[in-house]
């Protein structure tokens, strides 16, 4: 079963970050230009217009997130609505950004893919000051989320309907051997999107276009799948005080209006049992 969290109808709802810091969820609207952020108890959600298409976030702070847009990267204040641009991100034309996280050690692993689902997405890797891509020819960068030690990565190419694997440096966050299959999608309706792990190293993964979070085993074995009341989850998230409650983004994109339902493009909450680990502190 799921409730909506927070009921913004959202084009394309993407990027939730639990910020344990403020006790609050954040989280992007990419084709609106604007971010989110709700209190984990809340009952107002706030809204921070932004100029360029934001995509992801990390926490830098107890009052700041880092956003990845398909421009640059930029500090937002979420008591002030204040943003800095913190470095270029230097994307060829019809580029953007797209789902993102940050690895233990505070690098961002942040994904790009091109509008017309040209083949022209990568995987890109900012730490202290230095950006480099670490992945390329991708269609749809998707499902960028790392083991509690910093020792393994996952990802997804949206397009595959495969969660791929590669061990990492836990010092630097940089791949350090091929990467190799962690799970199908199989026969399931709808493709691979965000996804976080939990406390039991159990990845979460929003299937778009399939209206449900599957949960992968450390072994990548099918051992759950949730309906979402939404039809296009987008990126999950562990909130809560304890860090004991999911919730997923959603997208009302590719939805016509007459068919949309009251959840489609909203945050909604999951009736499920998971314990979650605190998102690490990025450092760009």
């Amino acid at each position: 079963m799921s409730s909506i969290f927070s009921a913004e109808q959202l084009t394309l709802g993407e990027g939730s970050l639990s910020h344990h810091l403020r006790g609050s969820l954040v989280w992007c609207d990419i084709e609106g230009r604007a971010v989110y952020e709700r209190a984990f108890d809340g009952t107002e959600t706030r809204r921070f217009d932004v100029s360029i298409r934001p995509s992801a976030a990390g926490i830098l702070d107890g009052r700041t997130v880092l956003l990845a847009t398909e421009q640059d990267f930029r500090s937002l204040d979420l008591e002030t609505g204040a943003q800095e641009v913190v470095g270029p991100f230097p994307l060829d034309e019809g580029v953007r950004s797209n789902d993102g996280r940050i690895h233990p050690c505070g690098a961002f692993w942040i994904g790009t893919m091109h509008g017309d689902m040209s083949g022209q997405g990568d995987i890109w890797h900012l730490l202290n000051g230095e950006l480099v891509k670490i992945i390329e020819g991708l269609v749809v960068p998707n499902s960028i989320c790392f083991t509690a030690d910093g020792a393994r990565a996952y990802y997804t190419d949206s397009s595959t309907g495969r969660i791929m694997s590669v061990p990492t440096d836990a010092s630097t966050g940089l791949p350090r051997a091929k990467t190799a299959v962690f799970a199908e999608r199989g026969d399931r309706v709808g493709g691979q999107d965000g996804s976080v792990l939990d406390a039991d190293g159990q990845l979460w993964n929003a299937r778009f276009g399939g209206a449900a979070v599957d949960v992968y085993d450390a072994g990548g074995n099918l051992v759950a799948s949730h309906a979402v009341d939404a039809k296009n989850p987008t990126c999950p998230a562990i909130i809560g005080t304890n860090l004991d409650r999911l919730v997923t983004t959603s997208a009302a994109m590719g939805i016509p209006e007459a068919e949309r339902g009251p959840a489609d493009g909203t945050v909604v909450e999951l009736e499920v049992d998971v314990r979650g680990v605190p998102e690490p502190i990025a450092a760009p």
